[in-house]
């Protein structure tokens, strides 16, 4: 009877926690695979943040390279010439006015802030910045060969383009 009493006396009381353990992470459980966490994230993110400061070099650089391809293959069409204008923040191609009459608009593509360059000449011996610069598409599909250095704060590409196809090839570069 006695051990009746204490039985019902422990059913009538509700204890607040449950009397088995629940399925779950502890705090040091969780607090480790934190820590895993943010080592691999302060390992991953130098490269990643490297990755983004090459992107902002290199679309410029794409870009220049679908316009070349624009006008050297205009230029065949048409057999006129065509042009780039490399202005200190945009290029513009547009073709060159020889008496000709055309419908198409030039196109023009502006830079990403922080991003200049600098040409250099078949018979340059430095890169120069010049202010409004013109490369030269002849109706056969031949251009001016040019070697192009492009900077963002410490960073550079340097790149040369084809005469025969121009092709945009990257010769060299330095980003941190």
């Amino acid at each position: 009877m006695r051990s009746r009493g204490i039985r019902s006396l422990r059913q009538s009381f509700v204890w607040p926690y449950p009397q088995s353990r629940t399925a779950g992470f502890t705090i040091l459980e969780v607090c480790v695979v934190l820590f895993i966490i943010a080592v691999l994230f302060v390992v991953a993110v130098p490269p990643a943040a490297h990755l983004f400061d090459e992107e902002k070099l290199q679309a410029p650089i794409r870009e220049l390279q679908a316009f070349a391809r624009t006008a050297r293959r205009n230029a065949m069409m048409e057999d006129r010439s065509y042009e780039v204008l490399l202005l200190n923040d945009s290029y513009v191609l547009r073709a060159v006015d020889d008496g000709k009459e055309t419908e198409k608009k030039p196109v023009t593509y502006g830079l990403p802030s922080e991003v200049t360059f600098a040409i250099k000449r078949l018979g340059d011996r430095e890169f120069r910045k010049e202010a409004d610069a013109r490369w030269i598409f002849s109706a056969n599909g031949l251009c001016e060969p040019i070697t192009f250095l492009f900077q963002r704060r410490n960073d550079w590409i340097r790149c040369r383009a084809d005469p025969l196809t121009a092709t945009i090839e990257n010769e060299e570069s330095f980003i941190q």
